[in-house]
């Protein structure tokens, strides 16, 4: 008794309340807009629907999304709900009142107009009830964030209020935690449609500061086809390397035709006269016994990407690949052949016959006066990076971990 009296608190008590202007409309229709990929629907009894555009959904009905697959759903046209992939929900009407249950998964909203009087929408997960009157953001298990509007949030004796560009978090504990909202903390499906609404990311940009068309992944749609022609996408994450914010797309993946590759990245940058190919880099399959680690690192507030390699006859070797350009995006009058990325260190220690420690260092873009000792330029340029995330390894040189996904 006492547990279930917490729980119905707790669902009580995270209730969003927004109230924006002009008249409402009565949810009384319910189609699946579109789909992408694989997308299951079922009715409530339980029995499979084939999916299709403008599919009437009714109460009881669930839809679900499989990996790399999304799905669109129009409330009277004027609210809109998209499904990130591997998520689920169930549909809930009773007259005037709605209810979508995300059962796993996270779940984007965009009421352009808000309900009558009369009239409820709430969102809800296993942890939280978000009632909707006019705004927009996403929800998932434990969260729930705004891109508009300003909502008061209260959990157990917690009462908080959070606005555009902020996050309400429930932690383990059941007590309420708010963020602000970066760049990183917004889902990538998330960014990708208000991306392609540019009244919707005009809005987003005035009331958070974030360009989210920045960040979409969508003008990069012609050079991920290609890589999927030659093997199969890893990884992507949009990343402002040079922090100027003009950010980079990066690309973990495979090609199918090279033999001894264990996995390839490329780095893409959108501008207006279309995608450019900013860098390519791989990690050859190794001998047995060979680890090997690729990360984003940092230094001087830019970001670059860090190969690290270690043999079995303790030989480790690090290389650093990023931009050269200057902040102002000029490129710099020496070296690389002019290019704006490359490979800026590559570096090594190893032990020798005699179990002495030597060091190699070796650039084309810095010159060095060579008075001091390699091993003290040895720990200068390791210590300028430092790690961000460890985005995939192998820790026998013929697997592969994707650790970022």
């Amino acid at each position: 008794m006492k547990t279930t009296k917490r729980l119905t608190a707790l669902a009580l008590s995270l209730a969003l309340l927004l109230t924006s202007c002009s008249g409402g409309a009565s949810a009384t229709s319910m189609h699946l807009r579109k789909t992408e990929g694989t997308v299951g629907v079922s009715d409530g009894e339980g029995k499979d629907i084939t999916a299709k555009d403008d599919l009437g959904l009714y109460s009881g009905y669930q839809v679900g999304t499989q990996e790399k697959s999304y799905a669109w759903i129009d409330l009277d046209r004027v609210k809109l709900t998209k499904l990130d992939q591997d998520s689920e929900i169930e549909i809930a009407k009773e007259g005037k009142k709605l209810e979508i249950n995300v059962k796993s998964g996270s779940l984007f909203f965009n009421v352009t107009e808000p309900l009558a009087d009369d009239e409820t929408l709430d969102i809800v997960t296993s942890t939280m009830i978000i009632g909707i009157r006019g705004t927009c953001g996403w929800v998932g298990e434990n969260t729930a964030a705004l891109l508009e509007g300003t909502v008061s949030v209260a959990a157990g004796e917690q009462e908080v209020t959070i606005n555009a560009g902020e996050m309400a978090v429930v932690t383990e504990e059941g007590a309420l935690d708010v963020k602000p909202l970066t760049i990183t903390s917004i889902p990538a499906f998330v960014r990708d449609e208000v991306a392609e609404d540019e009244e919707l990311t005009k809005a987003v940009l005035d009331t958070t500061g974030i360009n989210l068309a920045a960040y979409s992944t969508a003008p990069y749609k012609d050079a991920l086809d290609r890589l999927k022609e030659r093997g199969e996408i890893l990884y992507t994450e949009i990343v402002d390397f040079e922090a100027d914010g003009n950010p980079e797309l990066l690309v973990l993946h495979t090609r199918e035709d090279v033999d001894d590759e264990l996995l390839a990245y490329s780095i893409f940058r959108a501008g207006p006269e279309g995608v450019s190919d900013l860098y390519f880099g791989r990690m050859p399959r190794r001998e047995v016994g060979t680890s090997m680690e690729l990360s984003l690192v940092e230094s001087d507030g830019r970001l670059y990407l860090e190969e690290y390699r270690k043999h079995t006859s303790n030989h480790e070797f690090w290389s650093y690949d990023g931009s050269i350009a200057e902040k102002d995006g000029v490129k710099p009058s020496w070296g690389a052949n002019g290019k704006d990325w490359t490979m800026i260190y590559w570096i090594s220690r190893f032990e020798d016959s005699n179990h002495r420690t030597g060091y190699k260092i070796s650039t084309d873009l810095y010159r060095d006066s060579g008075s001091r000792k390699p091993e003290e330029r040895f720990e200068e340029i390791r210590s300028q990076f430092s790690t961000v995330k460890l985005l995939a390894h192998s820790p026998d040189g013929k697997s592969l971990v994707v650790d970022a996904s």
